[in-house]
Parts: structure tokens; sequence; C-alpha cells
């Protein structure tokens, strides 16, 4: 119960060294970090299934950033609230997103959605990029495992 009320409130800002530190904090259990967006369509559609998928995969470390601006930060507020995901949810610190996309991963395109799937070990094993399902994340946490 606790857990689910603190994460219905906005876990702070990162950058992407911060992330990474974030996400080496999970080492020995695979992680899945999401970007997304309050103004993108399909991101808030996934939103809810990521949601659905994270509080059945408790074996799995689910982290979200938010991409939106400061401007943003009353939808994104709400969203959060109105959601209460079982994960820590980030907003992207203000800043270059040229290097932020490049100090997340050289391959995302800076696209949202967009889901990095990292194994135990901490190496990226996936990474979707535009509109995907649950069961596209769930297959890349299959090809995650040890």
């Amino acid at each position: 119960m606790i857990a689910l009320v603190l994460a219905a409130a906005l876990a702070g800002e990162v950058d992407a060294a911060a992330l990474d530190k974030i996400r080496a904090g999970h080492r020995g259990q695979p992680v899945v970090v999401t970007f997304w967006a309050t103004w993108c369509a399909p991101c808030v559609e996934e939103f809810p299934e990521l949601v659905g998928l994270a509080t059945r995969r408790r074996d799995v470390a689910f982290v979200s950033v938010s991409i939106d601006d400061r401007s943003d930060l009353p939808a994104l507020e709400r969203v959060v609230s109105e959601r209460k995901p079982p994960f820590p949810v980030y907003r992207k610190a203000d800043g270059s997103d040229d290097a932020f996309i490049a100090g997340v991963d050289k391959d995302w395109s800076g696209v949202v959605p967009a889901t990095l799937v990292y194994d135990a070990q901490g190496r990226r094993t996936a990474l979707l990029q535009g509109e995907h399902t649950p069961a596209a994340i769930e297959k890349a946490l299959g090809a995650a495992k040890p």
C-alpha cells in the first residue's frame, strides 16, 4: 500500500547519468525503462497497459521517464496521480534533449514511446521504439533471462 501511494507522485527529475545509477541499483533483476510524454497519444494509451504489466511482473523493476517539458508538469502530475503506477515515474531534467538521448542509449532515436529492457546483469537486451504492446515487452523480457 505504501509503495503504491509513494509511486502516485513524481519521483523527481533525472538526467542520463542519474537514470543509469537508478537502473544499476536494480542489478540482479531485469529492468524495463520506459520513455513517454503526456502529449503523445500512443504513450498515454500504453500507460495503463504498462501499469498492468508491472503489477503482474513483480520480478521485474520498472522505471518510467517522462520527457515532458516543465510547462507540461501539471498534466504529468495528473496522469501519475490518476494511474497510480506501481513504479517510479521521473521527469527528464531540463537540458539538451540530444545529450539526454545519447546518454541513455546511442541507438535510441528519441522517439516516444520507447522502452529499453535490461537483463539481470545490466545488459540491454531490447530497444522498442514507437508503439508496442505488453506482449512485445514480455517477449523482450524472455530474451533478458540469464
